[in-house]
């Protein structure tokens, strides 16, 4: 028989999955979709990024904490959903 925590874990991940990245990870991806994001829009308007590179590194430096903050809010949503599924297991809540 499982533990109960483990239960709770299994079925929180359903809809609430953990995140599997560290800080750092989510940060640079999302500095990354910034950058892939603006070379895009560079394309599309046909505008070159060159003369525009503060802004690029601008909005990259913004995105690295929006990443930071998408996985702190994600792994927040994750415990909140363990501990709704273990006491609606009956486990309760242990320290």
């Amino acid at each position: 028989m499982e533990a109960p925590l483990e239960k709770a874990r299994l079925a929180a991940a359903g809809y609430a999955p953990a995140p599997e990245a560290s800080a750092l990870i989510y940060g640079l991806i999302g500095m990354a979709l910034w950058s892939v994001g603006m070379w895009g829009a560079g394309q599309f308007y046909d505008m070159p990024l060159i003369p525009h590179l503060s802004l690029v590194v601008a909005g990259s430096l913004i995105a690295f904490p929006v990443g930071i903050w998408l996985r702190k809010t994600r792994k927040r949503r994750h415990v909140a959903a363990c501990r709704a599924e273990l006491l609606r297991l009956g486990g309760g809540l242990r320290s």
